[in-house]
């Protein structure tokens, strides 16, 4: 099983406040990436977000982040080495999953 926080922020670029919510936290679990993307999708349909609200979420397996997911439903894996929040560079390293 996959656990993955979908969650907004408000996006400054249109006068929105960065650190209030837009819309209520969800916390699910699914049995695969794919479907980790959908409810994504789903969440951002159902909550009206654009990009600057949705902040790339972390899919959880057990304890270990194994996956993102991006406003457009792609699901990334960690670059080899893993995953570096510090580095504002790190998402080119991301790798698409099949």
């Amino acid at each position: 099983m996959y656990r993955v926080t979908l969650r907004s922020v408000g996006n400054p670029d249109f006068g929105q406040d960065s650190y209030q919510p837009m819309s209520p936290t969800e916390e699910i679990m699914v049995d695969t990436l794919q479907q980790a993307a959908e409810a994504a999708r789903a969440y951002i349909e159902r909550h009206n977000l654009g990009g600057g609200n949705f902040p790339s979420p972390r899919v959880f397996k057990g304890n270990q982040v194994v996956a993102r997911i991006s406003y457009n439903g792609r699901v990334w894996l960690p670059p080899h080495g893993g995953w570096s929040d510090k580095d504002p560079d790190d998402w080119r390293r991301w790798r698409e999953a099949p």
